[in-house]
């Protein structure tokens, strides 16, 4: 991991060891090239956000404590003053976060950074929909 994203993380109280972590900033469907819906850019049906929830749902049935540990990370991560770590958790955020995320995400949808705010917005809107769903 590079050492800007080492201290990074090591600022938001984190450890760069944990697996959770190294996910989330190196791997997965999620970062710059993330889509909230479907695009021109990738194959038909293909939808990022889905393709993110189901990667999550597959890590959870290897590891039961994914969601709890991912939900952690997450959490920290959304406190984040580096972009690229903030849209990665913001990401994350709309398949794995609950009430509490949902607070940290809508605080952003007004961020400096038009990237941030897209994605705390679309995020958002995500987590709303999947947490009314889950009421039901």
């Amino acid at each position: 991991m590079k050492s800007d994203l080492v201290a990074e993380v090591e600022r938001l109280g984190g450890n760069v060891a944990d697996d959770v972590w190294r996910w989330l900033l190196r791997n997965g469907p999620h970062g710059s090239d993330f889509t909230w819906s479907q695009t021109r850019g990738n194959p038909p049906g293909y939808v990022g956000v889905e393709h993110l929830q189901r990667i999550v749902a597959e890590k959870a049935e290897i590891d039961a404590s994914f969601p709890v540990r991912a939900s952690a990370v997450v959490r920290r991560a959304l406190s984040s003053t580096d972009v690229n770590v903030l849209r990665r958790a913001i990401q994350v955020a709309a398949v794995i976060g609950a009430e509490r995320e949902l607070v940290q995400v809508t605080a952003l949808v007004t961020h400096e950074n038009d990237l941030v705010a897209m994605d705390a917005r679309s995020s958002a809107f995500y987590l709303r929909k999947r947490l009314r769903s889950a009421r039901k």
